[in-house]
């Protein structure tokens, strides 16, 4: 008899420790949680198109644990119509078109941080919501049954929501309607996009853009040709000098 009430004590004991590791949050990258307390009848197809290799296997163990989605990542997105496509940069065209999908899935952003920045490049990439790297488990999850079934952008009002956001987007959709000869050119570049073509007019590699705005290589290389394409130039030299020229970056001696 006291054998069995030290088994149950020990396994009542097992449970408490349990329920106390659950109710902690981490960022969802190292979140171990289960089901979200909002997940719906209906599942959510997920398809993860995160260039990031490490991010891209987190979030898809992760997401694949939730019985309220169907994860589908990389290349095989095409295979399913999905509710809400996850990048972590723009998308090549070329790409999209690649899956051909006859309704395209709203699209989450996970960025750096809460920046504005961060969240005008999302909104540049096309996405409607935004989550950063720091969110728990909860937030990434909520955020996905939010834009299932959002009638808006979450992303247009988070940033409405915020002063500088608000100032950044209204300038930037004013200044397209000014005319005036004697003003500099209209800056194309989004500010991370500035960032990196001040980093490459002081002859900066990829690799140490990439460790200074915090993204990788290739993801550096991708923003490279979204400037070229922005400035109508034919190499980063050329994008520099150009931007340099209409004002649209900072002193090299910053």
């Amino acid at each position: 008899m006291g054998a069995i009430f030290v088994r149950t004590g020990f396994f009542l004991f097992h449970l408490y420790l349990l329920a106390l590791k659950h109710g902690d949050q981490q960022p969802f990258l190292f979140s171990d949680s289960g089901e979200s307390s909002q997940s719906k009848a209906r599942r959510i197809t997920v398809h993860v198109a995160i260039e990031d290799s490490d991010l891209e296997r987190s979030v898809h163990k992760l997401l694949s644990r939730n019985v309220a989605f169907t994860v589908v990542k990389g290349g095989i997105g095409y295979a399913a119509e999905s509710d809400v496509r996850i990048i972590d940069c723009r998308m090549d065209p070329e790409q999209e078109n690649i899956y051909d999908e006859q309704r395209p899935p709203r699209t989450l952003f996970i960025g750096l941080d809460d920046s504005v920045d961060s969240l005008v490049e999302a909104l540049e990439a096309g996405a409607w919501s935004y989550v950063p790297e720091s969110a728990d488990t909860s937030e990434l999850q909520e955020a996905i049954f939010e834009l299932s079934s959002a009638t808006g952008s979450p992303l247009l009002q988070k940033i409405a929501r915020s002063e500088q956001g608000a100032k950044y987007v209204t300038e930037r959709m004013s200044s397209d309607f000014i005319d005036s000869p004697a003003s500099k050119p209209s800056n194309l570049l989004s500010p991370l996009e500035s960032r990196i073509l001040g980093l490459i007019a002081r002859g900066e590699p990829s690799k140490r853009i990439g460790d200074v705005v915090g993204l990788g290589e290739q993801t550096v290389k991708n923003y490279v040709v979204k400037i070229l394409e922005k400035t109508n130039t034919h190499n980063r030299a050329h994008a520099a000098a150009v931007a340099a020229q209409r004002g649209w970056l900072e002193s090299l001696d910053e």
